[in-house]
C-alpha cells in the first residue's frame, strides 16, 4: 500500500486510503487526523494533520506510524 505524504511547514496531507487502525494509530500518538472534502461536500482521499514540532507531532512521527502499519510512505515538500 502506497501513500503520499507532501510537507508544508504546519500541516502535513497524507493522499491515499487509509485503513481505520492506521488513522486509529495516527490519534493515539496524538495526531489531530482532518478529512479534506472536494467540491460540494464529496470527501477525499487525502487526510490533513497540523503539525507541532515544539511539541514533538512532527512529518516523521506521520510516517513512522503509518510505516508501521505496512504502508510505503512518499514524502514530499
Amino acid at each position: 500500500m502506497n501513500v503520499i505524504l507532501t510537507v508544508s511547514n504546519n500541516a502535513a496531507n497524507i493522499v491515499g486510503k487509509l485503513s481505520q487502525r492506521s488513522i486509529a494509530m495516527l490519534h493515539q500518538a496524538q495526531y489531530n487526523v482532518v478529512r479534506q472534502e472536494g467540491d460540494r461536500g464529496y470527501t477525499t482521499n487525502a487526510l490533513t494533520v497540523p503539525l507541532f514540532p515544539e511539541t514533538g507531532l512532527t512529518w516523521q512521527g506521520i510516517k513512522t506510524c503509518l510505516e508501521t502499519c505496512g504502508y510505503q510512505v512518499q514524502v514530499m515538500s
